[in-house]
């Protein structure tokens, strides 16, 4: 057979957002825009009882194949790859944590995909920590506070409770909330550990240091002190 072009590239993201987007959007009767639709994160959706094989080598990734003949072209294959990397360590052989949620409870919150799925999503991290964990949580609106000490990851009710009580309302002094939760995350410093905030906004800053460039200069310093951050985003349209 000839090709028009003999290379090829796919994404090994296992990202699968586009098909619970596209969900959402079907049972909301509406329908997706075009650029929310990615093919890839379809098919990686899906479980499709393969056997993935981890490498045995010191080589990170484990690739296999299959092909097999087009079911609605028969001019054309289809090629399936499977690529594999080395599992991470069971639950009880990762290192311990020190996290600070550090969580967004302003006015633009309220919108049930918003501080609601919040809570929800917090609540399944919540019951994966083991004894050697902490947890803190700070959350920012007109100004920023803790509403949890540092709290055991074996003490879930009290963690649960925390963020069952989380309301919104007010404005966004994200800054605040930010360099807040630093400083907890800098005093109960894990040696060796994972040190860490985990930031849930749905991306308003509107008091204190918003811009990008104040943002980006605090996080990059906080990081040379082994503190590191993750952002996960809620809602639509900022």
């Amino acid at each position: 057979k000839s090709f028009e072009e003999n290379k090829s590239t796919f994404s090994i993201d296992v990202d699968n957002g586009s098909y619970t987007n596209f969900r959402r959007f079907i049972n909301d009767n509406q329908l997706p825009p075009k650029d929310a639709i990615r093919v890839e994160e379809w098919l990686n959706f899906f479980n499709y009882d393969l056997e993935y094989p981890e490498s045995s080598d010191e080589h990170p990734l484990k690739i296999t194949s299959e092909i097999a003949a087009c079911p609605w072209n028969e001019e054309d294959d289809l090629l399936m790859i499977k690529l594999q990397g080395k599992m991470p360590p069971p639950a009880a052989n990762l290192p311990p944590s020190n996290l600070v949620f550090l969580l967004d409870v302003s006015g633009s919150m309220n919108d049930e995909n918003k501080l609601p799925l919040l809570k929800k999503s917090f609540k399944l991290m919540v019951n994966r920590l083991n004894t050697k964990d902490k947890v803190s949580i700070v959350v920012y609106a007109g100004a920023a506070g803790v509403v949890l000490e540092p709290t055991s990851g074996t003490d879930k009710k009290a963690i649960i409770a925390a963020l069952n009580k989380l309301n919104a309302g007010g404005s966004t002094a994200g800054g605040q909330g930010i360099e807040l939760a630093y400083k907890l995350a800098q005093k109960n410093f894990k040696k060796n550990g994972n040190n860490r905030v985990i930031m849930a906004t749905d991306g308003d800053f509107n008091v204190g240091a918003s811009s990008d460039k104040a943002m980006e200069k605090l996080i990059e310093e906080k990081r040379k002190s082994g503190v590191f951050l993750s952002v996960l985003g809620f809602g639509m349209g900022n």
